[in-house]
C-alpha cells in the first residue's frame, strides 16, 4: 500500500510495540502486590518525565495521560464552569470531533465565533478585534490545521489571550512529533495531543498538558484537594501503563532521531511542483507557514474530481469537505520521513496522469 495518511494514523513502530508488551508482561507478573503498585506508579512517573523533557514542561505533575484528543477536549471543556453569554473563538480548521465538543457549548448558552482566516495577519487582526469588542472566555484552536497543514501563530495568540484574560486551549494533534513544540515558549492553559499520529505511538494514548495557572484561571466544576497533582482530575480510573509506556518510548525515539524536517520538506516540494503543473488541481494554503508533512489540494471541475476518485486502490489518502465550500472535496496527503521514495514517485506518476 502507498500510505499517505500519516496525519490520520502513523505506521506502528516495532520497538514501541515491544515496549508495550514488555511493560504489560512485567505488570501482569506483579499485579496489585505492593511491588506491583510501586511498578505501576513508577512507570507512570517515568513516562511523565520523558514527555516533559521532550516538550520542555517544567512540572511533570501538569501532564495527564488521556486516550485521544477528543477525550482531552471534552475533559478540559467539562472542567470549566460555563455561563450563559460566555463567548468562545475557534476556526473552521478544527478536527470534526473536537469542533463537535466546542459547538456543544451552545447548549449551555455559550456563543461560538468560528473564524476562517486566509493569513496569520488576518487571523490576529480578527482575534484582536473580537478580544477588544467582546468578552471572550476562551480561544480554542489547533496548532497545525488538520485540513491543509497551516501552522497557526500560537505564540502570538498566547500573548493576546493573556493580555485579555482569555483561556487558550490548543489541539496539538497535528503538531507534536511533526514540528518543534516547546511549552516553555508558548504557555497555553491546556495543550493536548494523541499518540497515534505524528508521534507514531499506540492508539488509545495521548497527553494533556495543563497550564501552570489553569485551575486558578477557571471556575472549576470539580473540587480537588490542594495536595493532589494537576493530572488527578483528568486521569480517570486505572491507566493502561503498557500503552503509556509505548507512547513514552515513541516520543523518546522522536526526540533521539529528530523530526527530520528536511526530509519531509523535500517530499512536499516534489508534490507541490507536480501539482503546480496543472490548472486542474489547486493547492490549499494560506499566506503563512505550513507544516512539512502535509499538503492538500482540490480539483477544478467534476471530470478532475472523478479522476481523483478513481485513483489506484493501493493509494491511501484522506479527503475532507472544504470549509469554504462544503460541496467541494479536498484531498490531504501526509507522509513521514520513512515514506518510501518509490511511493512518492508512484503518487507523482498518478498526478501526472491528471495533468
Amino acid at each position: 500500500m502507498i500510505y499517505l495518511n500519516v496525519a490520520g494514523l502513523s505506521p506502528f513502530n516495532k520497538v514501541v510495540q515491544e515496549e508495550v508488551t514488555t511493560t504489560l508482561e512485567e505488570f501482569s507478573r506483579l499485579l496489585y502486590s505492593e511491588e506491583g503498585l510501586h511498578y505501576y506508579r513508577k512507570t507512570l512517573q517515568r513516562c511523565r518525565k520523558e514527555l516533559a523533557q521532550w516538550l520542555q514542561v517544567v512540572d511533570t505533575e501538569r501532564i495527564a495521560f488521556i486516550p485521544n484528543a477528543t477525550t482531552a477536549s471534552r475533559l478540559v471543556l467539562s472542567h470549566i464552569y460555563w455561563k450563559p453569554g460566555d463567548q468562545v473563538l475557534t476556526t473552521t480548521h478544527e478536527n470534526s470531533t473536537v469542533l463537535k465538543e466546542i459547538l456543544g457549548l451552545h447548549a449551555l448558552g455559550v456563543q461560538v465565533h468560528t473564524l476562517d482566516p486566509k493569513s496569520p495577519t488576518e487571523l490576529e487582526t480578527k482575534i484582536k478585534q473580537l478580544l477588544m469588542s467582546t468578552q471572550i472566555r476562551a480561544i480554542i484552536i489547533s496548532h497545525v490545521s488538520q485540513i491543509d497543514g497551516r501552522v497557526f501563530p500560537i505564540e502570538r495568540l498566547s500573548k493576546l489571550a493573556r493580555a485579555h484574560q482569555a483561556l487558550l486551549i490548543i489541539d496539538g494533534a497535528q503538531a507534536v512529533g511533526h514540528i518543534p513544540v516547546s511549552l516553555q515558549v508558548c504557555q497555553p492553559d491546556a495543550y493536548f495531543f494523541p499518540g497515534h499520529k505524528w508521534c507514531a505511538g499506540p492508539m488509545g494514548t495521548g497527553a494533556l498538558i495543563l497550564g501552570k495557572q489553569f485551575g486558578e484561571r477557571i471556575e472549576i466544576t470539580t473540587h480537588r484537594e490542594n495536595s493532589q497533582p494537576s493530572w488527578a482530575d483528568f486521569e480517570l480510573g486505572t491507566q493502561n501503563i503498557g500503552l503509556i509506556a509505548g507512547l513514552a518510548k515513541a516520543c523518546a525515539i522522536k526526540q533521539h532521531e529528530g523530526l527530520k524536517t528536511v526530509s519531509l520538506e523535500g517530499i512536499r516540494e516534489k508534490v507541490q511542483q507536480e501539482l503546480a503543473k496543472t490548472s486542474k488541481l489547486r493547492i490549499l494554503q494560506w499566506e503563512g507557514p505550513h507544516s512539512p508533512g502535509i499538503l492538500s489540494f482540490t480539483s477544478q471541475g467534476k471530470q478532475t474530481e472523478a479522476q481523483l476518485q478513481s485513483k489506484p486502490p493501493d493509494i491511501s489518502w484522506k479527503t475532507f469537505q472544504f470549509p469554504d465550500h462544503q460541496k467541494q472535496v479536498c484531498t490531504r496527503l501526509s507522509w513521514s520521513s520513512s515514506t518510501p521514495a518509490a511511493d512518492v514517485e508512484s503518487l507523482l506518476t498518478f498526478l501526472q496522469s491528471i495533468s
